[in-house]
């Protein structure tokens, strides 16, 4: 295995390794655990991501750090609006507010990846102009602590933008029974699609402000919330032992369009990205929903967690049935829809009789654009036509939501230029429920009802309408879980 030379003379050289594809060196602090001592120290005093809260001294000096590097970079965006460790020219990577997105990933099976190496990258900016080598970017737990930092509610603040609101208190996207049900789910691509299209786009269309639509990296709270997305990520795959895709074209995905911290463009592949929260960063553990906060793992555990990352395992995001339940149609915003299907009623029963510890049964939604607003969320009900505004989330009918993040405003150009809104709801649980009260039987058909339920009481453009281009209720096998650890 080669050495590491980590001196800044050698950050732009690219090496090979079998599984992850071509990477920049100064990506990681080393390469494994088990390599030279200076890289062992460098892992083991990698820095730490903390949990947003108030009265911890390493919150506020994890915050102080964060306040100075965000006005550093202000600075630089004022003197050059082109340099790329500006606080503008970073934001503009994801997006830009009335233009559209540009290089992020929505809707793709790179959500998490990109993000991660977005936020790395960042983070050692941070680093480097602060001089706080050992900087973690703070994570905001809005299932724990739903209520946004006080230190970024200061209008004489670096940290303030104007939010249209400043707690997630009471919305049911970052509830614990929410989390719970997305965070059982094994598959990697699935597990990705829900957590994307639920509490991620939930949080940003209903704090608002920038932060909610194309300018959302321009708010700096984004980055502690793309904190929490990747530690939802890390916890599901280190500390609850579920494996990422090892498919070779996932790995070797290839992104040159961030900055390292000296302002160089550098390059980073999917596949480097599983590695990083053991070699480059770790996260404080904490609660979501019922999986509870752990204990860092010693050297050995560590080494076979980072064994199995690397290992990965052969995920894909495979359909054992498929039954189309609408197309192409145009929801009214005011309005609930029912999708149905003209199939056969024998092609429910398997669906209907599924073993939940083998399949999962989703809705598959497929959105033509983005809607006109954001100023809403969708409600999904299975068998309930009836289903409405004021329809509660408690009624057994009731199996999920999600939201959208970014509208049709703008014109979106990089490579958002086709974005296409894409949703999986889990009806499992919904279906069982509603056979155990005799509501579904071998006999019954399966239909679809989305409401949209807006945020202040009234939809912002009531006459506006989504276009559908495809629901489908499709059934997957259930992954089993790794028991390495």
């Amino acid at each position: 295995m080669e050495t590491l030379n980590l001196s800044p003379s050698k950050l732009d050289r690219r090496i090979f390794i079998k599984g992850m594809g071509w990477i920049t060196v100064g990506v990681l602090a080393g390469f494994t655990l088990g390599g030279c001592e200076g890289c062992n120290d460098a892992i083991k005093n990698r820095p730490v991501r903390r949990r947003l809260r108030t009265g911890s001294p390493e919150v506020d000096a994890a915050i102080n750090t964060y306040r100075k590097a965000v006005k550093l970079m202000k600075d630089r965006s004022v003197a050059n609006a082109s340099d790329p460790r500006g606080w503008s020219a970073q934001a503009a990577i994801h997006g830009t507010k009335n233009v559209g997105f540009n290089f992020c990933q929505h809707g793709t099976n790179h959500f998490f990846s990109w993000h991660r190496a977005y936020l790395v990258w960042f983070e050692r900016i941070c680093q480097e102009l602060t001089g706080d080598k050992k900087f973690g970017l703070p994570y905001w737990n809005w299932n724990q602590n739903p209520a946004i930092h006080p230190d970024f509610l200061d209008n004489s603040s670096v940290l303030f933008m104007p939010r249209n609101n400043t707690s997630m208190a009471g919305q049911t996207q970052v509830a614990s029974g929410t989390l719970d049900l997305i965070f059982s789910d094994t598959n990697f691509f699935t597990f990705s699609q829900q957590l994307e299209g639920t509490p991620h786009n939930r949080v940003h269309t209903y704090t608002g402000g920038d932060f909610g639509g194309f300018g959302s990296a321009m708010d700096p709270i984004f980055w502690m919330h793309h904190c929490m997305i990747d530690y939802c990520w890390a916890k599901w795959n280190l500390e609850m032992n579920n494996d990422n895709t090892n498919d070779s074209t996932w790995l070797n995905t290839n992104w040159t369009h961030f900055y390292d911290a000296s302002g160089n463009p550098t390059q980073t592949t999917a596949g480097a990205t599983t590695l990083m929260p053991i070699l480059s960063y770790r996260y404080e553990s904490s609660a979501i929903g019922s999986n509870g906060a752990t204990v860092s793992p010693d050297k050995a555990e560590l080494k076979k967690i980072e064994a199995r990352i690397r290992k990965g395992a052969d995920i894909r995001f495979d359909v054992k049935q498929r039954i189309s339940l609408a197309d192409t149609a145009e929801v009214s915003m005011v309005r609930p829809f029912t999708a149905r299907t003209n199939a056969a009623v024998s092609e429910f029963s398997r669906i209907i009789n599924n073993d939940k510890s083998k399949e999962t049964v989703f809705v598959s939604f497929d959105y033509a654009t983005l809607p006109p607003t954001s100023d809403f969320f969708v409600r999904v009900f299975i068998n309930l036509p009836q289903a409405n505004v004021n329809t509660p989330t408690t009624d057994n009918h009731y199996a999920g939501s999600f939201s959208f993040f970014g509208t049709d405003g703008g014109m979106q150009h990089g490579e958002h230029a086709n974005h296409t809104p894409r949703f999986l709801v889990n009806i499992t649980p919904t279906i069982e429920k509603l056979r155990n009260s005799g509501e579904l039987r071998d006999n019954s058909e399966l239909n679809v009802s989305l409401v949209a339920i807006p945020d202040k009481g009234q939809f912002e453009k009531p006459d506006a309408s989504l276009r559908l281009s495809k629901i489908d209720l499709i059934v997957t096998p259930v992954i089993i879980r790794s028991t390495q650890n």
